[in-house]
């Protein structure tokens, strides 16, 4: 057998065994028509492409290696308009819902877009409450029945968004899943307080979580950075 012809079909068979993901997805707004779709590592957006495509007849993919599953953002069109996708091994298909976009296809995938389904019903309770209030005034009800009947319901929403996201984090502290969604808790009290900080739901997952989550570069930066900011 010649060696040369021998090493390439080795190489061959190895490439086709190694773990790949396949993106394919379809647009119904006609304005991406001929736009470009990129995918962009999360928290490292300006950095280069991981991959992209372009959109033609309301449909693109993509594909390529998977040499570790990461939580990336697909980024359409011009407008900043993106959505969080785990590139992981597997067919992972994108479909525009007219009003949202969902991801599924592949495990961590199908996971997180049921828990971004059940946490964003929660949240449009909590934003349907001031129209509940409203409702309430014309049909006459006693102002401090109100308050008191909209503040229950507020915290009860609250404790069950609070506690969605913690049991979604520390159910995932093995995978990609649980350390993405971590980040974005630290991320959203940082710019709900202006600095580096934790709250009581940052620091239970905290303390709850096995050494090596703890030891992730980026959990270990901006527990420091709280640490300075406590000292200041």
């Amino acid at each position: 057998m010649n060696f040369a012809v021998g090493l390439g079909a080795m190489l061959l068979a190895l490439a086709a065994c190694s773990p790949s993901y396949n993106i394919t997805g379809t647009s119904l707004q006609s304005i991406y028509d001929g736009d470009m779709v990129y995918l962009r590592p999360i928290g490292s957006e300006n950095e280069a492409a991981v991959d992209s495509c372009k959109i033609v007849h309301g449909a693109f993919s993509m594909s390529g290696p998977v040499d570790s599953v990461m939580c990336v953002r697909m980024f359409i069109g011009n407008a900043g308009d993106n959505i969080p996708i785990i590139l992981e091994e597997g067919e992972i298909t994108v479909m525009d819902q007219v009003y949202a976009m969902k991801v599924e296809g592949t495990p961590l995938n199908d996971k997180f877009y049921a828990f971004m389904t059940e946490r964003d019903s929660l949240l449009t309770l909590l934003k349907d409450l001031p129209r509940k209030e409203s409702s309430m005034i014309l049909a006459g009800y006693d102002h401090d029945e109100i308050l008191r009947n909209l503040g229950e319901a507020e915290g009860t929403l609250r404790m069950a968004i609070d506690k969605l996201e913690t049991d979604f984090v520390t159910s995932n502290y093995d995978n990609v899943l649980g350390l993405t969604y971590f980040l974005v808790l630290c991320d959203n009290a940082y710019q709900q307080f202006g600095y580096p900080t934790t709250t009581p739901q940052i620091e239970e997952i905290y303390s709850r979580a096995p050494e090596d989550f703890r030891q992730h570069k980026d959990v270990v930066e901006y527990m420091n950075l709280c640490e300075e900011e406590e000292e200041d």
